[in-house]
């Protein structure tokens, strides 16, 4: 699935932009209503670089009092600029308003058309944007809220959050969670706290996206639950199609491209976890830094394989060393 963050900016930290591009890595989009011209202003893309990321929330966040980011899983479509949030359902160009919309859940009740298109897509085009282009007006009408909630809950629990300049306002469709001034669209950012509350605990629903669970449960000498909770440390830090090289069991330069990026989220344990999962591709991330070549560069990486793969180097300390400490 997903995850979609609103609330002001002020409220939303490095990390936890950090911590959601991690569990969500498909793709990024914003969306605001601009305090100067009543429009509603949006930004979205593909991209394996968070530094990105940061850069765009720190150009947005100074003009926005409240804000939507959207953090994508492909399920359906391609992964690219085109299938990220949010969606335009109208433009006040043409349609009087503006009306833009994010989605968090597996499937929307939405015909797919195509396989290079999301659910999201079609449902925005198909099925909301007729509806609001004849009658913009809707989207103030709670009914007619009410009707959009049950139908796109009819597959699965979906949350869906609408933004327009008619309103000035955020919808909220679905099932939400509050944390620290912040509505999330699902729970796998929010640390479970436990209560001494039987109706709590018989409540609680547990999320399967988040990586927080029970790994222990008893009963106290009172009868109420007693358990703690702890982050999976069996599920690897990072699982890679390009790290998965288990026919021929080496490192690629696709690898320390894709490890160059994704180091930008990772904390201190989870690279010590990593390098002993991985020990084979740190060593060369290593190496290939140490010898001067640029990791972020794939034709670099390509390079420090080939250079670094002849069988056999024959060092001449009367010649000058090149770049990488060894003779042309």
């Amino acid at each position: 699935m997903c995850l979609i963050i609103q609330g002001n900016p002020k409220n939303i930290s490095k990390e936890i932009i950090r911590k959601a591009f991690k569990e969500n890595p498909h793709g990024f989009g914003l969306m605001y209503l601009s305090k100067d011209t009543n429009r509603v202003i949006t930004k979205k893309f593909f991209t394996k670089n968070i530094n990105k990321i940061f850069k765009t929330c720190r150009e947005h966040f100074k003009k926005a009092d409240q804000i939507a980011l959207h953090f994508r899983i492909t399920t359906q479509g391609n992964t690219d600029n085109k299938n990220c949030h949010p969606f335009q359902v109208l433009n006040q160009d043409n349609d009087r308003i503006d009306c833009f919309l994010m989605h968090n859940s597996p499937r929307l009740p939405s015909p797919l058309l195509s396989e290079n298109m999301s659910d999201t897509y079609y449902f925005t085009k198909i099925i909301l944007r007729p509806i609001l282009k004849s009658n913009t007006n809707l989207i103030e009408n709670e009914k007619f809220i009410d009707c959009i909630e049950t139908i796109a809950q009819s597959y699965t629990d979906s949350r869906v959050l609408l933004l327009d300049n008619l309103t000035k306002s955020f919808q909220f469709i679905g099932k939400w969670h509050d944390h620290n001034g912040l509505k999330y669209s699902n729970r796998s950012l929010i640390p479970y706290q436990h209560t001494p509350n039987k109706k709590y605990f018989d409540d609680y629903e547990f999320n399967q996206d988040s990586n927080f669970g029970f790994n222990h449960y008893q009963q106290d000498i009172n009868g109420l639950p007693k358990f703690s909770v702890a982050y999976d440390s069996e599920k690897p830090v990072y699982e890679s199609e390009y790290w998965k090289n288990t026919d021929t069991e080496k490192t690629t330069p696709k690898d320390l491209e894709d490890l160059h990026v994704y180091l930008d989220t990772l904390d201190l344990n989870e690279i010590v976890k990593l390098c002993k999962e991985s020990p084979e591709l740190i060593s060369h991330y290593i190496l290939a830094n140490h010898n001067g070549y640029s990791t972020d560069d794939i034709k670099d990486c390509e390079l420090y394989f080939d250079e670094t793969s002849k069988k056999e180097i024959q060092v001449d300390d009367t010649k000058p060393l090149n770049k990488v400490g060894i003779n042309d």
